[in-house]
């Protein structure tokens, strides 16, 4: 098969061309993981066995940090002796939460193999490269080996054409395309390409494939100009409104303006999904204008530490604060339910976080839709949808 998603693992199986379906064991360029995963990766670890590159490992203590119970300090400092010991990259002094790290820090390219620990390490396929979620359990064999298995799985190519209605963001093109094409994205790896992805920053095309695996994709990616695939559905930007998943499942996806009127007790903002400055700028211009409504807890958490740097620089942070918000430390905030803002029963929370099954963020008994920056922001002045 050709086309820039085979061509590549062709290339690190060590193979001339390979077909969908196939199995075959390709050559990892970069591992991850972070302390949600990690407890379980170090607890099956074979403490005699040894790590095959660790400047290849990547670890981030993103989740519960600063710790919120002794348990989590405990893993902690295991976590950091482990790296020392394997000569793992350890990001555990605050830097943010794995894919923005990730992005910020490493040297990405288009074609490079990503395996991780995590259910959004396709984030990284915003810059070309091709990123699997693996669990725990199977990262290990990889971290020894440098190599990962699988069965080749199908493209499914996506064009997106044109430009962005007004107040329509890259969250909202996520939540669309989970709408719209659901049934096929399901099990397969997403390329996309098109005007509009072409146009978009690096932060927006790291928040569509940050989501699409909520999607039932194996993994998406934004190919180099020149090397896309053939589209097998063409859409267009001016078909796409603000959107918002509602409960209990990331994959019920609805126009904003049906669900305009719902109360909301919590609004969230930020972590992997649209926790980049451009986020944050959304959200301090809903802010300028009105303050947090008096029956609304509204939290925002920046993706990393430089995030929060721009934050505090372009006066970003002192504005959210004065009208009402939380800053959390960079890194996932509420999103895996740890610490920082957990739900109660009878809690309808809007987000910008990648998922809203019942007990995401807290008590099974609350409600939570997932939306962009912008209609999180409007929600919070508001108290309502």
């Amino acid at each position: 098969m050709t086309g820039y998603f085979y061509k590549n693992l062709a290339r690190s199986a060590g193979a001339l061309e390979i077909t969908q379906g196939q199995d075959i064991e390709v050559d990892v360029d970069l591992m991850l993981a972070h302390d949600g995963t990690g407890p379980k990766l170090l607890k099956l670890w074979n403490p005699k066995e040894r790590v095959l590159e660790g400047r290849r490992v990547v670890f981030t203590v993103d989740h519960a940090f600063p710790a919120p119970t002794p348990e989590d300090r405990a893993f902690q400092k295991e976590f950091a002796a482990f790296s020392k010991l394997q000569g793992c990259v350890l990001y555990n002094q605050g830097e943010g939460v794995l894919h923005q790290v990730v992005a910020e820090k490493l040297s990405l390219w288009p074609g490079m193999i990503i395996a991780g620990a995590d259910g959004h390490v396709a984030t990284a396929g915003a810059f070309g490269a091709i990123a699997f979620s693996v669990a725990p359990e199977a990262l290990i064999p990889v971290m020894k080996t440098g190599k990962l298995k699988l069965k080749v799985p199908k493209v499914l190519s996506l064009q997106l054409d044109g430009g962005l209605n007004q107040g329509v963001l890259p969250r909202d093109v996520a939540l669309y395309l989970s709408w719209k094409l659901g049934d096929q994205i399901k099990g397969k790896a997403v390329a996309l390409s098109g005007s509009l992805i072409n146009g978009l920053s690096d932060a927006g095309r790291m928040t569509i494939c940050n989501f699409l695996p909520e999607a039932g994709a194996i993994t998406a990616f934004i190919a180099p100009l020149g090397e896309e695939e053939r589209a097998d559905f063409a859409l267009y930007a001016h078909e796409i409104e603000a959107m918002i998943a509602i409960p209990p499942s990331p994959s019920e996806v609805r126009f904003v303006h049906e669900l305009r009127g719902t109360a909301v007790t919590m609004a969230i903002a930020g972590g992997c999904s649209s926790g980049r400055i451009e986020d944050m700028e959304v959200i301090a211009e809903i802010l300028r204008e009105q303050s947090v409504h008096p029956d609304v807890t509204f939290i925002i958490t920046p993706a990393s530490r430089q995030v929060a740097k721009e934050m505090d620089n372009k006066g970003i942070s002192t504005l959210i604060r004065e009208r009402g918000a939380i800053i959390m430390p960079p890194g996932c905030g509420p999103c895996p339910g740890k610490h920082f803002g957990v739900l109660a029963e009878g809690d309808v929370a809007i987000t910008t976080t990648i998922k809203n099954t019942p007990g995401r963020i807290g008590s099974t008994l609350a409600s939570i839709y997932l939306a962009s920056p912008r209609t999180v922001a409007q929600a919070a002045v508001k108290g309502v949808i």
